[in-house]
């Protein structure tokens, strides 16, 4: 008898290869997952300052910002995964709605080093409450009976997607 609890699935899973009718299933669900996401984004925080200010990206740049002391932009760029020239204009964006500033950096004239003014640290807060109401509504959605199972299932997929 096969044992049905979601760390055998798992291990079970890791261990057999899925067949055509299965990958092409998961490639569709995944597929109609990312487009939710993106549907629900681009529905969401109109009208809420906040939320509107920055984009994901950027206000991913900023977190990656707040997690550093005296980052440069070459280093912001490679944790983000955008190149230099692409997190320069979104600093320089950010700089001129306030929410950023750069300066030299004082141990290498040559570089720049990044900082979030105190405008870029209202926004995040509200970015984060937003993303926070959000998350909840969607784990409010799930059965409370299937919500470990999703979590682990969450958690797979970022290690997979981190393996790739």
């Amino acid at each position: 008898m096969l044992d049905e609890t979601p760390e055998a699935c798992s291990e079970q899973q890791g261990r057999t290869e899925p067949n055509s009718a299965e990958l092409e299933e998961f490639q569709r669900v995944w597929t109609e997952l990312i487009n939710a996401a993106l549907h629900a984004r681009s529905r969401g925080g109109h009208g809420h300052r906040g939320v509107d200010e920055v984009t994901l990206t950027q206000s991913l740049l900023m977190e990656t910002v707040r997690g550093m002391e005296n980052p440069s932009v070459g280093a912001i760029a490679h944790i983000v995964g955008v190149s230099s020239p692409s997190a320069t204009r979104m600093i320089q964006q950010l700089e001129r709605k306030g929410m950023m500033a750069r300066r030299r950096s004082e141990r290498d004239e040559r570089s720049t080093v990044v900082t979030i003014t105190e405008e870029g640290e209202r926004a995040l807060a509200e970015r984060r409450k937003y993303m926070e109401r959000k998350q909840r509504q969607v784990f409010d959605a799930i059965r409370p009976s299937l919500r470990p199972l999703v979590l682990d299932v969450l958690r797979d997929l970022r290690d997979a997607i981190d393996e790739t």
